[in-house]
């Protein structure tokens, strides 16, 4: 496996950390199995045990992996769920990418609605400004993982072509629209049909709902989100610092 030893890459145990990820991810090391050893892995990269270590605890401390005691317990894949760090305000496309991830949409719905007051208070509406809805079913490498619903306000002039919606947020800055910052608020529901059908999962599932509010450069409200993500396959990560 070719790692980057160049000067100013990555250092090598997060590196070696993507790639076991994305391997866990994509099911190559299923939920249940145990990755190569420690001295397998040492070959694989040609890198010391201790770079080895490092890139397999940070793993463990995300919860993807759990090392067993014992002779020939080995290191077991414990989730193969995306985690998602609540740190900087970025699209779920660029966080993705960062990870080495495919993200693709499955289905977009776009149309021209009247808002209800929840969201016309939170994008500083006026009384009979509309906005864009967009509807988007994603998948990360073939498996769905959210169903997000999305108002932006028209004056925007947002097209109505789905191709353009790989990212939102790359659409809105052609436009010199930056998203700046963001409130999110979190919590735990259970699907009803609509969410269910989307996320291709049952009825009463427990998924999480994240809902975003967000601003340009310019402080002006975008963005009201509401999504609604697969619990078996997504998660949240805080870090926290004194």
């Amino acid at each position: 496996m070719i790692l980057d030893r160049s000067k100013d890459s990555k250092p090598l145990y997060l590196q070696i950390k993507d790639v076991l990820k994305h391997k866990i991810i994509t099911n190559e090391y299923p939920v249940g199995s145990t990755i190569p050893s420690e001295n397998e892995l040492e070959d694989m990269f040609d890198v010391s045990r201790m770079t080895i270590r490092q890139a397999v605890n940070e793993l463990v401390n995300e919860g993807l992996l759990k090392k067993e005691r014992g002779r020939g317990k080995g290191t077991i894949v414990l989730s193969n769920a995306i985690a998602d760090k609540l740190s900087t305000v970025k699209s779920f496309t660029q966080k993705m990418s960062e990870q080495g991830l495919l993200l693709k949409n499955k289905q977009i719905n776009i149309s021209l609605v009247t808002p209800d007051e929840t969201i016309k208070s939170a994008l500083n509406l006026s009384t009979n400004e509309k906005v864009l809805r967009l509807n988007r079913i994603r998948m990360v490498n073939n498996d769905i993982i959210m169903y997000s619903i999305s108002y932006l306000p028209e004056s925007l002039n947002l097209p109505f072509d789905a191709e353009q919606y790989g990212s939102l947020y790359d659409l809105l800055a052609t436009k010199n629209i930056h998203i700046t910052y963001a409130e999110e608020y979190i919590e735990a529901m259970l699907a009803n049909e609509v969410i269910a059908d989307a996320l291709e999962i049952s009825t009463n599932d427990a998924v999480l709902k994240r809902t975003r509010i967000s601003k340009d450069q310019h402080n002006q409200s975008i963005e009201y989100t509401t999504t609604y993500y697969r619990s078996d396959k997504y998660k949240y990560v805080v870090e926290l610092t004194i």
